[in-house]
């Protein structure tokens, strides 16, 4: 798997390398070491919603990390990937040592709805379990967020230009990717963290779905989601559970501000990701500033 860091990096290691600068030698490339995934163990991921009928879809799977590329039919009209490596939302942000995974899912069909039958007000949940590392790590939880694409045909029937494809759902309301997210193409800090074990009174952002109940503005109130990271006490691997209003689904510039299903443009992809540091990055001043 290749790791997460920027090939400046890499070519500053290989040239002080090649020069016998201290850059180059064992004990400084070993600081600069980015953290590495375990690909000999496979992740679990999940994807749920409730049907109009009160059934519960779980399309689960186990499957090998790949690419975004590297796509697996889970079921119904989705397929998915469990991806790492790269930088945040490729945009070239994130920590030199970190490490980037997604879980990410596609229609199979564009022209059919990505959940099929969902329940109007319903919550869509996404689960990821079985995250290792080869060395001890921890989740800069503060980096999580939510990725989603439309198609350009779908943004420009709402008088959109291309620009607006590309729209995010994210946890850390300050964190803009170097000012590439704003509140034109995001919902900034719309995903609550939510800590393990938080009693359920406690984490009552998915707020009862109402029909036409409005916000301030006069518009369908959005609710927020939460996401809750989660390490397995046997084996150490770590994962999380994303609950994502089916509203947050909708384009953030959506002219019609409907909710729903049916009557908004759903992407055609979304994920999810985080990003992760080593523990010995974690005591340096970058690591220290890192918000986990």
């Amino acid at each position: 798997m290749l790791p997460s860091i920027s090939r400046t990096v890499w070519a500053a290691l290989l040239l002080a390398a090649a020069l016998g600068l201290p850059g180059g030698s064992a004990a400084a490339q070993e600081g600069q070491r980015p953290l590495f995934i375990d690909d000999a163990e496979s992740p679990t991921l999940s994807l749920v919603w409730i049907q109009k009928d009160g059934e519960r879809i779980e399309l689960t799977q186990t499957q090998p990390w790949g690419t975004k590329t590297d796509r697996q039919w889970l079921g119904y009209n989705v397929e998915s990937f469990v991806a790492v490596g790269g930088t945040r939302i490729d945009l070239q942000q994130g920590h030199p040592l970190g490490s980037v995974v997604r879980v990410g899912f596609y229609k199979t069909d564009n022209k059919e709805p990505f959940f099929v039958d969902i329940k109007p007000g319903s919550v869509v949940e996404i689960h990821l379990s079985g995250v290792r590392f080869l060395e001890d790590a921890e989740p800069t939880v503060a980096t999580a967020m939510q990725h989603l694409q439309y198609t350009l045909a779908d943004v420009q029937s709402c008088g959109l230009d291309p620009s607006a494809i590309d729209q995010y759902n994210t946890s850390n309301p300050e964190d803009t990717l170097g000012d590439q997210v704003t509140e034109r193409n995001a919902r900034p800090g719309v995903l609550r963290l939510v800590a393990a074990g938080e009693p359920t009174e406690r984490r009552r952002t998915l707020e009862p779905y109402e029909a036409g109940r409005r916000g301030r503005d006069g518009e369908p109130a959005e609710r927020r989601g939460t996401i809750e990271f989660r390490r397995d006490a046997d084996t150490g691997a770590i994962g999380f559970v994303a609950q994502i209003p089916y509203e947050l689904f909708r384009h953030v510039r959506d002219p019609w501000h409907r909710a729903d299903p049916g009557t908004f443009f759903e992407p055609y992809h979304f994920h999810i990701e985080f990003e992760s540091l080593p523990t010995r990055a974690l005591a340096t001043p970058d690591g220290a500033a890192a918000d986990r």
